[in-house]
């Protein structure tokens, strides 16, 4: 089955170009335009990893990704764009999450890194909780 990734970006032709990179390497790509759109499609098809543009015009970007936006985000790993380059208030932000951050443009052969990336981290944080409630 192919993996599922959901494109969060509030530009259409970034969507757009992401979607065409993403189907080209195999991947099942979902796209939403601000943050409430992907928090539904996330509930509605629970797709293994969403990209996320940081900086969007309808919305803090942030307030989508944090744990206490959903239950699904909570664990949802995510790769998010952006074009800032301080990364120090990223990393206090999404502490805990299973991230990556890529400055745009994006590379495809960083991404998909970045994408597998996270879904392993993800996989392993799930192995580790199963230890943790089994033992």
């Amino acid at each position: 089955m192919k993996q599922s990734i959901l494109v969060v970006d509030d530009e259409p032709s970034t969507r757009y170009l992401l979607r065409v990179l993403l189907e080209s390497m195999g991947f099942a790509v979902q796209e939403a335009d601000y943050g409430l759109d992907a928090l539904n499609k996330i509930k509605e098809n629970e797709p293994d990893v969403m990209i996320f543009d940081v900086k969007q015009q309808n919305d803090a970007g942030f307030a989508v990704c944090k744990p206490t936006a959903g239950q699904k985000t909570a664990v949802l790993p995510i790769v998010m764009l952006t074009a800032k380059t301080q990364w120090s208030v990223f990393t206090e932000i999404v502490r805990g999450m299973s991230t990556h951050y890529l400055p745009k443009p994006v590379v495809g052969k960083e991404l998909v890194e970045s994408i597998q990336s996270v879904i392993n981290n993800s996989l392993s944080a799930d192995l580790n909780r199963s230890f943790a409630v089994g033992d």
